[in-house]
């Protein structure tokens, strides 16, 4: 009857019978809608639903492959701990995964533990080991020992996280494996008990990054399905298809869903289908069924509207009743407003009273007022408990009674005789405990009816001290060795110029063949030998000098003379010594020398800087590397003179007019003892605008190191082409001295080819000159451009023969056409003995090789007439000719083309 009795007086008025059949014709709409789009869902669903397990199954599959393989390695692994073992086994089971692993070993261990577990790793050889406790404060932590493969040392061992005792049972008690999350990282360990290990609870893990690994499974999921796959915990979201977020994921609904239990963590694996994130109008059947709800709506809605037009004049009168109605509601309304305004101000009051009481009691921060003396009137628990340990305890009377510093007391005390405003302050506090800590001060007087009072607030920043203090000595100190860095240490020599008369030893040392190390042994090895280095010389140098490593393999020693306990030559022969014991890596012994650079200064010195000094310094290394090595150099003004000449030349080389300053002499070579007229020798020389005369000696090993030896060679290879197309056809040669470093150069040979080759002159005419030492140091790079020159017609001469490290294996190797004897083998051959010696040996080897032979150097005709007869057919020395101008040697040529023979004047 109750139900009944609504629908009866609904249908007594036409307006609201229509809305009722209206309202009841798209209900029944809505239902049929709703009954087919479940269906359709439902279908959508259970298709997800299979794509997703199989993707369940994939995860499932390669999580539980790193727990089979952690079961593996615990196997190969024994009782007891070997590092070597351990090793070997993360390098063979390890590689080859779609994800990195990495095998590690902890301890659980107690806060108590920390330094004896620092120490114990440290003596292990783990020099810069430190154990990091993250996350909450607990009685355990679990704590990295070992790492295998090693990567950034010195950041990732000693890492810890908080264990809890539940932990500890389920990996002990339950012995099964337990998968944790390293907070704020994407690294997931999953870890196995193991045996304890000298008194600790050890634990196996292997370690990797999840997102990765999530990454190689479904990374490839949208290009193939069009699907997005989103994969997290509780904690954080650690996979999402979606990496540019077009479709917010997170906030949408979900196509199907399911949870992997990944050894005590909780996976959810979500699936969303391409029709969810980016319907099409033309597939939406919500679209189609609104759309036909809307029409019949709409109809309905006609003639419901035509129902209210009706109405709408009964409506009018009702509303004129209304309003009068309302007027005087209001009316009624605006007195009861203003009383609960009056009400309202009152209890506002009363609420911002209490509001500042309970935050000048329960802020966190340190709040206190003091009177116009600077005596304490009042302070909060949080002051209390920086100051005195209890917030019961009473406070002392003054706030300066707390000051360590007496140079911030008397500026606090002048603050408070003026009531003057201030800045921030920072000063040391001395609590009750006898501890010291660092606080920061901010506070205003304020002026009332009843008197100045002072508020203020402290907080405590001595945590944020230490680490601005300990940025402050990493940025002055050298990360791998905890030396000083190369802008600290010329601080200090910088500081030392400007004391009163004192003097001072700066040494710059180099460690040989560090290179090798690092390249056979590899960086780690590298690091280990520095560190190694830099400990020797903190206990040899350490008390008593400053000690820097300026970068790579070099470092730097600052010594005060009257502080050194033995006379100076002592200790750079203990430095030496130092460097040359052997330090073990891998079970191995490895030596290595090294290179000292002695500067000697006296302070104050006004004209020399500091890098000027330690640049000083570094000259007389590389001239201690220069005389073999393994000892040290003083420094004097004489090797300061021959580095800036160096550096004079190779300036002047850059800025070199070659046409201007560079010039040939052609020095003839004979044959026929002497008499006919074989050939020449172009021998290149420069006089410089700026320097004069150089010598080839000195400027050509410059320009092969500031690679203008190429220039040189082609302007040489140009003038000397142009000189004998000058002296026109015949059958003379001319001999070219070629650096190593052009041949290198994949351009010189097609450079060359096309020289000849525009100015139409033979390659047969041209013999290339190489010394012996240079063309056997690299003869490995030069054999195959030397035979591609020999088979155009070049002739390869071996000048300075005898003078390098000669090989008769090496003249079968090479193509060689020639050599050319020293001058310095031509003195004493008039006479038997051991000089005529050993011209008559390269002789009969040069026979038994058909070689050319030519002696340069000749000045008497003796040394010819004995030349002559030991199968030596070229001959060229200041007994024929000195070297010619171009012009001397094209009158030379003419000369001899009119009478061949030469008679040579005894």
């Amino acid at each position: 009857m109750s139900i009944v009795t609504p629908i009866i007086s609904v249908l007594r008025s036409p307006v609201q019978f229509g809305a009722f059949c209206f309202l009841l014709f798209v209900s029944a709409m809505l239902y049929v809608g709703f009954l087919l789009n479940n269906y359709y869902q439902q279908q959508e669903r259970q298709t997800l639903q299979q794509q997703l397990s199989q993707y369940h199954h994939q995860l499932d599959t390669k999580l539980a492959y790193v727990g089979h393989l952690l079961y593996s390695i615990d196997a190969y692994l024994d009782d007891g701990f070997k590092m070597d073992l351990f090793n070997q086994v993360a390098q063979s089971q390890l590689p080859g995964g779609d994800v990195e692993l990495r095998l590690e070993m902890y301890r659980i261990i107690k806060p108590e533990q920390v330094q004896s577990i620092e120490v114990l790793q440290r003596q292990l050889g783990f020099f810069d080991y430190t154990v990091r406790l993250q996350g909450q404060i607990s009685t355990h932590y679990l704590t990295l020992m070992n790492v295998a493969p090693l990567a950034d040392y010195g950041h990732t061992m000693g890492d810890s996280l908080a264990f809890s005792d539940a932990q500890i049972d389920m990996l002990y008690e339950h012995q099964s494996l337990m998968a944790v999350n390293w907070s704020h990282q994407d690294k997931w360990t999953l870890l196995l008990q193991r045996p304890d290990h000298q008194g600790a609870s050890s634990v196996l893990g292997l370690s990797f990054e999840l997102p990765i690994l999530l990454e190689g499974l479904f990374g490839h999921i949208y290009q193939t399905s069009q699907q997005h796959v989103r994969v997290y915990t509780d904690q954080q979201e650690l996979f999402n298809s979606d990496w540019q977020n077009n479709y917010d994921l997170a906030h949408r609904d979900v196509g199907a869903n399911q949870t992997i239990d990944f050894y005590g963590q909780k996976l959810t694996l979500q699936l969303y289908s391409h029709k969810q994130l980016s319907p099409s109008l033309l597939e939406n059947r919500h679209l189609m069924i609104v759309g036909f709800i809307t029409v019949a709506c709409l109809c309905a809605w006609l003639v419901w509207m035509q129902l209210r037009y009706l109405v709408s004049r009964n409506n009018v009168i009702n509303k004129i009743v209304i309003e009068r109605t309302t007027s005087l509601a209001q009316a009624n309304d605006r007195l009861s407003i203003e009383s609960d305004k009056r009400l309202a101000a009152l209890q506002q009051q009363i609420s911002a009273e209490r509001k500042y009481k309970s935050l000048f009691l329960n802020s966190s921060e340190g709040l206190f007022v003091l009177d116009a003396h600077g005596q304490l009137v009042d302070a909060n628990p949080a002051f209390r408990r920086l100051l005195l340990g209890n917030e019961n305890q009473q406070l002392g009377a003054y706030l300066s009674q707390y000051i360590v510093d007496d140079e911030f007391a008397k500026q606090w005390q002048k603050i408070i005789d003026h009531k003057s405003r201030h800045d921030e302050l920072e000063w040391l506090a001395q609590v009750e405990s006898a501890d010291s800590i660092w606080l920061r001060q901010t506070g205003s007087w304020l002026h009332g009816p009843g008197g100045t009072l002072y508020e203020g607030r402290v907080t405590d920043i001595t945590q944020l001290k230490l680490f601005n203090e300990q940025l402050k000595y990493k940025a002055q100190h050298d990360s791998l060795t905890d030396l000083l860095n190369r802008q600290t240490f010329l601080g200090l020599v910088e500081a030392c110029r400007n004391t009163s008369a004192k003097q001072y030893v700066l040494l710059y040392i180099d460690l040989d063949r560090f290179k090798l190390i690092n390249d056979t042994l590899g960086h780690l090895a590298g690091d280990r030998l520095l560190v190694e280095f830099a400990t020797r010389m903190r206990i040899l140098l350490g008390s008593f000098s400053d000690i820097a490593r300026l970068g790579g393999d070099e470092f730097a020693v600052l010594i005060e003379l009257d502080k050194l306990p033995m006379p100076l030559e002592g200790m750079l022969e203990d430095i030496l010594v130092e460097v040359r014991k052997p330090f073990v890596y891998q079970q191995q012994s490895h030596s290595i020398s090294g290179s000292v650079g002695v500067r000697r200064f006296t302070v104050p010195c006004v004209n020399y800087e500091a890098e000027k000094l330690l640049h000083d310094a570094d000259i007389a290394m590389y001239e201690a590397k220069k005389r073999g090595k393994n000892c040290y150099y003083i420094y004097s003004s004489a090797i300061a003179c021959e580095a800036s000449r160096k550096l004079r030349i190779e300036r002047a080389l850059h800025d070199i007019d070659c046409d201007g300053e560079l010039s040939l002499q052609f020095q003839p070579i004979y044959c026929c003892e002497g008499r006919r007229l074989r050939g020449f020798e172009a021998l290149l020389r420069w006089h410089s605008t700026e320097l004069g005369f150089v010598s080839p000696a000195e400027f050509i090993p410059i320009a092969e190191e500031c690679a203008k030896i190429n220039m040189l060679g082609q302007w040489v290879f140009k003038n000397a082409v142009s000189f004998m197309h000058e002296c026109g056809e015949n059958d003379l040669f001319m001999s070219v001295n070629v650096s190593p470093l052009q041949i290198q150069s994949g351009s010189f040979v097609p450079w060359l080819i096309e020289l000849f080759s525009h100015n139409q002159v033979e390659p047969g005419q041209f013999k290339i000159e190489l010394t012996e030492s240079a063309m056997m140091m690299t003869e490995d790079s030069l054999v195959e451009p030397l035979e591609q020159l020999h088979e155009l017609g070049f002739g390869i001469y071996i000048d300075d023969f005898g003078t390098g490290f000669s090989s008769l294996a090496r003249l079968n190797a090479l193509p060689v056409t020639g050599l050319k004897i020293d001058r310095a083998f031509i003195e004493g051959i008039e006479n038997m003995g051991s000089a005529r010696q050993l011209i008559e040996a390269i002789c009969a080897i040069a026979k038994s090789f058909d070689l050319v032979v030519t002696a340069e150097g000749i000045e008497t005709p003796e040394q010819l007439a004995v030349l002559s007869k030991l199968h030596c057919q070229q001959s060229q020395g200041y007994l024929m000719s000195k070297p010619l101008a171009r012009g001397s040697a094209v009158s030379l040529v003419i000369q001899v083309n009119s009478a061949p023979y030469l008679e040579l004047v005894t």
